[in-house]
């Protein structure tokens, strides 16, 4: 497995946002729905045609604060973009795996992105993504 690095996306954009009212299970009374596209700019790895492992990771959605609780938080991601400059014999681009979870620190959902491509002429630009955050929300 190659080695990966910690970046942050260039921006964020398409990003929606639902709040659903439910009941249950475990005490959860809301369910956030977050998705969004992340562009970047990945390219393959080297020595050509290795792949790249980026990690991207980026906050979204509201601060979780006082008595709230997020009870269970699933995320996924998806290839939205990509591209090849000149002649890219082994090009490939990548998800590896998305998790969601809570920051401690800030109190907000940070998405996290395992992503690469193949091929130093390969460049992958953009990333769907949706989070499912089901909490206890007080007040």
């Amino acid at each position: 497995m190659p080695n990966s690095n910690v970046i942050e996306p260039k921006r964020l954009t398409n990003m929606q946002e639902m709040e659903i009212h439910v009941n249950g299970p475990d005490g959860a009374n809301r369910l956030f729905i977050y998705n969004g596209m992340a562009e970047v700019e990945l390219c393959g790895g080297l020595p050509h045609p290795r792949w790249s492992l980026e990690v991207l990771c980026f906050e979204l959605g509201r601060t979780y604060t006082g008595d709230d609780e997020v009870v269970k938080v699933t995320a996924t991601a998806s290839i939205a973009g990509a591209r090849t400059d000149g002649v890219a014999s082994f090009a490939g681009w990548q998800v590896f795996g998305a998790a969601g979870e809570l920051d401690e620190d800030s109190h907000r959902i940070r998405m996290n992105i395992a992503a690469g491509a193949r091929d130093t002429q390969a460049f992958l630009e953009q990333i769907a993504f949706q989070v499912n955050v089901l909490a206890k929300v007080n007040g």
